[in-house]
């Protein structure tokens, strides 16, 4: 008998997900009201939000949301069955459900921004450990209650223009399934970047 340890005779509970209607809503909105900066995202109905219902987000984690492009098989069966979904982020219902809306909207614009082509399953990545536009407005990891303001309000939020200009450059390198940094400031030692990422 091979050593190390050994397997749990307890099956492991499958991981179960459901729409999150309103998150999808938020895409679109946010899609709509700021094109020159999410135009890569294509089609909004092309993102759709899922989230995790049978199990709590692990306390170790301090991962808010991910992002993962359709590819290999999945792309396929979607292609073939006129499935519009070309990217899925992942939330954690017992998360979602405590946000405020203006913090669903900022976690969901960065997920958005993390897509940099809507035909590529290369994903964007942070310019440190969030987007410099995001930073720019309202700090890094600041995705607390206070210093949030309405993305969706009567005025779209005016983004520095060269950030966007810099962010809207190909970049040689990009990596698939990076999650939104933690809402909170502790420095993550096993990264080395200070943020979970």
């Amino acid at each position: 008998m091979p050593r190390g340890r050994k397997k749990s005779v307890e099956p492991k509970e499958e991981t179960t997900y459901s729409e999150v209607p309103e998150a999808n809503e938020i895409i679109k909105k946010l899609c709509e009201k700021y094109p020159d900066i999410l135009w890569a995202v294509g089609e909004p109905n092309s993102i759709q939000v899922y989230g995790i219902d049978n199990k709590e987000k692990p306390e170790s984690s301090d991962v808010l949301a991910k992002i993962r492009p359709i590819s290999g098989v999945f792309k396929a069966i979607f292609e073939k069955n006129n499935i519009p979904i070309k990217h899925i982020v992942e939330v954690y219902w017992n998360d979602y459900r405590e946000w405020s809306l203006y913090k669903k909207q900022w976690i969901l614009f960065h997920e958005c921004l993390h897509v940099c082509d809507p035909e590529s399953k290369k994903m964007r990545k942070h310019n440190i450990e969030d987007f410099s536009i995001i930073i720019d407005k309202i700090g890094i990891s600041q995705y607390t209650e206070d210093g949030l303001v309405d993305l969706l309000g009567d005025k779209p939020v005016e983004f520095d223009k060269k950030i966007v200009a810099q962010m809207m450059k190909p970049e040689d390198k990009v990596e698939d399934d990076t999650p939104t940094p933690p809402d909170n400031d502790k420095p993550n030692m096993a990264t080395g970047n200070g943020l979970n990422d």
